[in-house]
């Protein structure tokens, strides 16, 4: 939704590495990393971005029993096709920003025009809770290994600061120090005091370091430089991103 109207989207090509698009109403040329519109009608124009949180299929059927899925058989087979791993490190062999290994895995987040990266060694490495400043803003970053998912929320919260912690759980669990709240990876409190009450998503989603960090080359990186070392490159696995 743009200005009101609905738009549907092709793939068109690469840009440093990563896939742009075109829209089928004005032909304009979006980027999908940074939603900016950079070519056409609607050039400079921007999409919302909305929280996409990673998680097992069980756990979605278990919130969402209803859910529909789409049919393999769609009729359209034909225009589908597999990107193979050598084509995505090919797409990033000139990649220019070497504190990370390509195509580590981060959360990246975007907040009040400022941009870090949080990598995903790195918060395994912290108990998947990060309690930050970006500028004047604080927010928490909650990040499940299991699952691969990981998000930035507010810790602000009715005019109160919050800092939180990892609890022992079989799921993950957080906990605020001010209330003794149980909060879960969305950022909803699932117990105590402020039980049913919601932290505000942090513009920020999951992807790999090159594409982030050439969209966005004065990005700030959590950690040190002796902790970046020790972040690896995963395996290439198209079956889960």
């Amino acid at each position: 939704m743009i200005e009101g109207d609905w738009h549907t989207f092709e793939v068109l090509g690469l840009k440093d590495g990563v896939f742009t698009m075109v829209d089928r109403q004005t032909g304009s040329i979006w980027n999908h990393l940074d939603g900016w519109a950079v070519e056409g009608p609607l050039s400079g124009q921007r999409m919302g971005f909305i929280p996409i949180q990673h998680m097992t299929w069980s756990e979605w059927t278990a919130l969402h029993p209803d859910t529909q899925i789409l049919d393999r058989d769609t009729g359209f087979e034909s225009q589908y096709r597999e990107v193979s791993p050598s084509a995505q490190v090919g797409a990033v062999s000139t990649f220019s920003d070497t504190r990370l290994p390509a195509n580590s895995l981060i959360v990246g987040v975007e907040a009040w025009d400022k941009f870090s990266a949080y990598p995903f060694d790195l918060l395994a490495e912290d108990n998947g809770v990060v309690n930050v400043a970006i500028g004047d803003q604080e927010i928490v970053v909650l990040f499940d290994g299991s699952t691969q998912s990981g998000l930035a929320w507010s810790r602000v919260l009715d005019g109160s600061l919050l800092e939180f912690e990892r609890v022992a759980s079989a799921r993950f669990t957080a906990r605020d120090t001010a209330t003794g709240s149980t909060w879960d990876i969305r950022g909803r409190a699932i117990g105590g005091p402020l039980e049913g009450r919601q932290l505000t998503w942090v513009t920020s989603f999951v992807t790999q370091w090159y594409g982030w960090a050439e969209y966005h080359p004065e990005t700030g990186l959590y950690g040190t430089p002796e902790r970046w070392s020790t972040v690896e490159t995963p395996p290439l696995d198209n079956s889960k991103f």
